[in-house]
């Protein structure tokens, strides 16, 4: 039998304990209102989708714009990779970031730098005439003082078949279809002593071989208008001189998580580089800038979307920043890669990257929009390939080609703003759509 005294012990003690449970009852179900409260303040997909793309801003969005042209402008007139307004670059993009309330991560990875120290070329046989050639980046030099040769044409330079007739001669072919490489390796194997590529578009043009190995013969660009005269019947002899120089080195990707050590996340990204020949505004600071803005609303209203954004180095001249990102990344994270590249063309098109799993619904948004847009098959000609090659579902838009691509004056007043504010309220429609909701 039990005590009074312990009685009235436990008694008390009872008391005690059924006052303690009153008062956490009270706490917990304060709490659970607060959650619930807290539940029903966070966004739904639906309403991410919808709110997202409104909430860009179009004045800061041209701030970065502007900032990237005066980098460029103090900068030699470029923000190619391995140069002083790349890193000036990295520098605005990782200052935006930590503004927004991320940590960037600068990443370096290894590139190799290519320059040209003598770029000349002219027409000896009527009309005599100095030619303006560049050098595609990764050719090898010409022979001490130059080389001289009978032009013949040689279609776009697609199939080694084009080439029936170039042995010991200098080849020339249209741009477009296929890789620039392709058309070098082509020439070469059909005994070509160099090639000559001309633009579709007026102008001079400045591209890439992609990889410092992919050509055995000098290739130069020169301007459509000449090019066609010179691939005219009647085979002038042309005296090219090509010096160029390739040298190891090391730029930067620029990362950034919403959710570091998230399990799963969508990947977005866009080139942070130019050419050397202009300052990239449209080719890509449009897609950087449109990431940026994208990256701040995401950061401020809706943090639970799972994203990485990533700015690749020296996508001009190879895909080097993204092909090293991808040789290290975990496939398994990482739900999809989104690229953004040229996005203020004032071609007012607007293309959706070909195949993949995001490209439907893409089209249903610009299609509800009373919008035209098509897809399109780039290749391998963006930052997207090397994700693709290694299984992760990939997508894109693009505002099409424009005359200042790969020149001196894609600058600020060559975009189509209009454009550009639809395609990047476009691109956060996709990051809303298909980044992992937590």
């Amino acid at each position: 039998m039990i005590s009074r005294s312990s009685r009235g012990s436990i008694i008390g003690r009872g008391a005690a304990l059924a006052a303690a449970l009153v008062a956490l009852a009270t706490v917990s179900a304060g709490w659970v209102a607060r959650d619930a409260a807290s539940d029903q303040k966070k966004p739904t997909r639906a309403a991410i989708v919808a709110e997202l793309p409104r909430a860009l801003s179009r004045a800061r969005m041209r701030a970065d714009l502007l900032a990237f042209e005066r980098i460029a402008d103090r900068s030699g007139g470029n923000r190619a990779a391995g140069t002083p307004g790349y890193r000036t670059s990295v520098d605005h993009v990782r200052a935006e970031l930590k503004r927004a309330g991320y940590a960037p991560r600068v990443v370096d990875f290894p590139f190799v730098e290519f320059r040209e120290l003598v770029e000349r070329g002219r027409q000896l046989t009527a009309p005599e005439r100095n030619l303006r050639i560049e050098a595609l980046e990764y050719s090898p030099s010409t022979p001490r003082g130059g080389i001289r040769h009978r032009v013949v044409a040689a279609d776009d330079g697609c199939e080694l078949s084009d080439f029936a007739d170039v042995l010991g001669s200098m080849a020339i072919v249209r741009r477009g279809k296929c890789f620039f490489a392709a058309k070098a390796r082509n020439a070469g194997e059909a005994g070509a002593m160099a090639l000559i590529v001309f633009n579709t578009e007026p102008g001079q043009f400045d591209g890439t071989l992609g990889d410092p190995q992919a050509s055995a013969i000098p290739v130069a660009a020169i301007d459509g208008r000449t090019g066609r005269e010179l691939a005219a019947p009647g085979n002038p002899v042309i005296e090219l001189e090509l010096v160029t120089q390739r040298k190891r080195s090391t730029s930067q990707n620029v990362i950034a998580d919403t959710q570091p050590g998230a399990r799963r996340v969508l990947l977005v990204g866009a080139h942070l580089d130019s050419v050397l020949v202009g300052p990239g505004i449209n080719d890509n600071a449009t897609g950087v800038a449109a990431l940026l803005e994208i990256a701040r609303i995401v950061r401020k209203r809706y943090p639970q979307l799972s994203v990485r954004f990533a700015f690749w180095g020296a996508e001009e001249l190879g895909l080097f920043g993204s092909r090293a990102y991808a040789k290290g990344v975990d496939r398994s994270r990482i739900v999809g890669y989104l690229n953004f590249d040229v996005l203020g063309s004032p071609s007012r098109e607007r293309s959706v990257y070909k195949g993949g799993p995001f490209a439907a619904r893409w089209l249903e948004y610009f299609e509800r929009r009373g919008v035209r847009a098509g897809t399109i098959d780039i290749g391998g000609r963006s930052d997207h390939f090397p994700f693709e090659q290694i299984g992760i579902p990939t997508g894109g838009l693009l505002a099409g080609g424009y005359a200042c691509y790969h020149r001196a004056c894609d600058r600020l007043e060559s975009i189509d703003l209009a454009v550009f504010d639809e395609l990047a309220r476009a691109a956060a429609f996709g990051v809303a759509s298909f980044a992992p909701l937590r």
